[in-house]
């Protein structure tokens, strides 16, 4: 436990480094989530002067202050949406709705102590979602929510139109059928949450999405009960069928982006799944259970092994009283993967590795990296694995883009993204690409670490 006391020290330390950006919270998970929630204020998901107010009645690792608090917020924002509505004022309660959709979402965000069976968090995930149906149906360009099939149910999602008036991302009539995003979230995301951290940009761009929840995400976990799989592509496929049904899709042009613990499922997926045009891991992670058994340590790992499970719940739960970010990792771990208990969720993890299936994706991909990444160290071998066309792009922490996912640093990681995709993209889809070197980027610039050619085997139905 040493080690684990150790690690989150020096994760405070770091934390408290980050220039312009220590003044809402100690707490490094409280921190992280509050950057997170502010960071899409871009996209009309927050207002600057509300985070901080609310923020700064918060005590450090207080979760029954932080409902309180983002709740009474939610509530107040909701309120005033509704109030416009009625007035006939759409622009200022579509502005609302959906700051009230992202702010009921981060008011549950640590209701993790029964998740499963508290009343509370299907309450507030339910207003979350009617906040965002309410700020869509103002839109002009709507995004609609929609299902598609999955083994014998269906999966939640929201189909997010290219905005109207938008330029055609590959050049081609503006009526025609256009590059489509295929986006998930990961380890505690929402659908909803992902036209913020997406959906709306790539809606700018003039891309079509669907941003949807898999199973152990968002209502797909919360309403269907439906656990985090490893073999992500059972989920990916399903979509990407749906895709191909609709006219207004471009269907050599469907690119799949998935965020934070989607930067490991989504590359699972398209290791196996050879439709897609392009892929995002957005931060790349090469093993989720890598990551995991870091934060807890050899110690512990070697306990883990020897089957020694009382003693490792005992001794990671009494850590997990005075560490956030532990205290939600595994307590969401348990909902997430349907077990019981620390050293059952370290188990659980090991099954979502890239080993093997990284080098198995064939269409050009992007690796996403933040400087400051709590899973340091994850994108860099999933990005060496690769044996396609590939470009890995870190984001330096003293140029704002250097946290996980790249939080706080909205416009810099779409117009990393999206102008990588738009180039992608505009590559004719009749032959593979052609052979590039292996591209690195850091910042504002550009070298070239490698000399050997690599290229990506594109497959065509």
């Amino acid at each position: 436990m040493t080690a684990m006391t150790a690690a989150t020290d020096a994760g405070h330390d770091v934390l408290n480094a980050t220039p312009g950006m220590t003044g809402m919270f100690n707490d490094e998970s409280f921190f992280f989530e509050t950057l997170r929630a502010l960071g899409y204020a871009h996209y009309g998901g927050a207002d600057i002067g509300e985070v901080f107010g609310t923020a700064d009645r918060i005590p450090d690792g207080d979760e029954t202050a932080w409902y309180t608090q983002w709740r009474a917020l939610a509530e107040r924002i909701h309120a005033d949406a509704d109030r416009s509505a009625d007035e006939g004022h759409r622009v200022s309660a579509q502005e609302s709705y959906l700051r009230a959709s992202n702010y009921y979402r981060l008011c549950a965000f640590y209701l993790r102590v029964d998740p499963a069976d508290d009343p509370l968090v299907r309450e507030v995930g339910q207003l979350s979602i009617d906040m965002f149906a309410r700020a869509a149906q103002l839109m002009s360009s709507p995004p609609e929510r929609v299902r598609f099939p999955y083994e014998d149910t269906t999966l939640p999602g929201w189909w997010i139109p290219a905005e109207a008036g938008s330029a055609h991302p590959s050049g081609g009539h503006p009526d025609g059928p256009r590059p489509t995003l295929l986006f998930h979230g990961g380890f505690d995301s929402t659908e909803e949450e992902l036209y913020f951290s997406g959906g709306a940009a790539a809606a700018r761009r003039g891309y079509h999405v669907l941003a949807f929840a898999g199973p152990g995400q968002g209502s797909a976990l919360r309403d269907q009960q439906l656990l985090f799989r490893p073999d992500w592509d059972a989920v990916v496929t399903p979509a990407v069928d749906w895709l191909l049904a609709r006219p207004d899709v471009d269907h050599d042009r469907i690119a799949l982006m998935g965020m934070s613990f989607g930067g490991e499922l989504a590359p699972r997926a398209a290791a196996n799944e050879h439709r897609l045009a392009a892929l995002i891991a957005y931060d790349g992670l090469y093993s989720f259970g890598g990551a995991v058994q870091n934060k807890v340590g050899p110690a512990i790992m070697e306990l883990v092994r020897d089957g020694a499970d009382t003693k490792v719940n005992a001794l990671i739960e009494e850590t997990m009283s005075s560490n956030t970010q532990l205290r939600s990792l595994f307590n969401w771990g348990n909902w997430v993967y349907g077990v019981d208990g620390p050293a059952a969720v370290i188990r659980a993890t090991d099954a979502y590795t890239l080993e093997g299936y990284a080098p198995l994706i064939t269409c050009p991909t992007l690796v996403l990296e933040g400087e400051n990444d709590f899973g340091p160290g994850q994108a860099s071998p999933l990005f060496e694995a690769l044996r396609c066309q590939k470009t890995y792009h870190l984001f330096p922490t003293a140029e704002g883009g250097g946290e996980h996912c790249q939080a706080g640093a909205t416009s810099k990681l779409h117009q990393v993204i999206f102008d990588w995709l738009d180039t992608v993209l505009a590559l004719p889809r009749e032959q593979p690409a052609p052979p590039k070197r292996l591209h690195i980027t850091k910042g504002g610039s550009e070298s070239y670490r490698h000399e050997e050619q690599a290229r990506c085997a594109r497959f065509f139905p």
